[in-house]
C-alpha cells in the first residue's frame, strides 16, 4: 500500500505521523550560533544586507508562514542565496518547496539535489529524503541499495525512526538479501563521498544558469545489483525540519 508524502520533524513523528503532519517544535540554538536581531525588524534588516543566516531564517519563516504572511516568491531568492553560501537547513528547505510544488512547479529532481546538498552540510533529514527518493521513485529510479544506504546514515544521525527495518524487511521480502549487504557497504562510501567534497557543489543550476549547468562532483557509483522489471513501491515520508525561531543574542 503506497503511502502519501508527509511533513515530518523527528524520528518519532515519523512512526505515528499522518500524511500533511507538521511539528512546531523550535530548533534549538547553541550559543556560538546566537544571532544579532531579537524581533521580525532587526531580522529583516540583516536579511536586506545578506547575513546568511538571517536570509535562512527569514526564508524559512516566509515559506512556512511563521510569524509572517506566507510568501514562496519572498523566500525562494532568500533562501538560494543562504543555501550557496553553504547554510544546510536553507537547502533542506528549497528541496521541500521543489518537492511538493510550494509556489513553483514540482520538480524531485531538482528537490533532490537540494537534498543531498543538505545532507553535505550535515543535515540528518537531508540523509532521509535522498534515501526516501531512491526508494521510493521521486526524481531518481528506484534503487533500494542506494536508498537503504543514505537511510542508514540518516539514522547514524538520529532521523527515520524504524524506516531503515521496514525496507530492509520489504527487501527481504523481494528475497534480495545481497541489496542488504551492498548498502552496508556503500553507506560509508557516501559518508567520505560527502566529506570530500564541498555542500554547495550538490546544488542544482539556478533557473538562468539551467542551460549550461556546472559540472557535479564525481561520485562512486553503487555496486551492480541484480534489477527487478517492476519493483512494488514503497514510499517514504519526507521529513522536514524543526521550525526555527529567532534567538535572542
Amino acid at each position: 500500500m503506497k503511502l502519501r508524502l508527509a511533513l515530518l520533524c523527528t524520528a518519532s513523528a515519523l512512526a505515528a505521523a499522518t500524511p500533511n503532519a507538521q511539528s512546531d517544535a523550535p530548533i534549538k540554538i547553541t550559543a556560538a550560533e546566537r544571532v544579532p536581531w531579537s524581533n521580525l525588524a532587526e531580522l529583516e534588516r540583516y536579511a536586506a544586507n545578506g547575513h546568511l543566516k538571517a536570509c535562512a531564517q527569514l526564508g524559512e519563516q516566509l515559506a512556512r508562514g511563521d510569524g509572517v504572511p506566507p510568501d514562496t516568491t519572498r523566500a525562494l531568492p532568500l533562501l538560494e542565496r543562504a543555501a550557496r553560501g553553504g547554510i544546510g537547513s536553507a537547502a533542506f528547505r528549497l528541496g521541500m518547496i521543489y518537492d511538493e510544488g510550494q509556489g513553483v512547479p514540482p520538480d524531485r529532481r531538482r528537490a533532490l539535489d537540494y537534498f543531498r546538498a543538505a545532507a553535505a552540510a550535515g543535515e540528518a533529514e537531508g540523509f532521509f529524503n535522498v534515501g526516501a527518493a531512491y526508494v521510493g521513485a521521486h526524481g531518481v529510479k528506484r534503487d533500494y541499495t542506494e536508498g537503504l544506504a543514505w537511510l542508514l546514515l540518516a539514522a547514524e544521525r538520529g532521523a527515520g525512526g524504524d524506516t531503515v527495518q521496514t525496507v530492509r524487511a520489504r527487501i527481504q521480502k523481494l528475497r534480495h538479501p545481497e541489496w542488504i549487504t551492498a548498502a552496508e557497504a556503500r553507506a560509508p562510501a557516501i559518508a567520505l563521498e560527502l566529506a570530500a567534497a564541498q555542500p554547495t557543489s550538490f546544488l542544482p543550476a539556478l533557473p538562468e544558469e539551467s542551460a549550461s549547468p556546472a559540472p557535479k562532483p564525481k561520485t562512486i557509483a553503487p555496486p551492480a545489483l541484480p534489477k527487478i522489471t517492476t519493483p512494488p513501491a514503497l514510499d517514504l515520508p519526507v521529513l522536514s525540519p524543526p521550525q526555527i525561531t529567532p534567538a535572542t543574542p
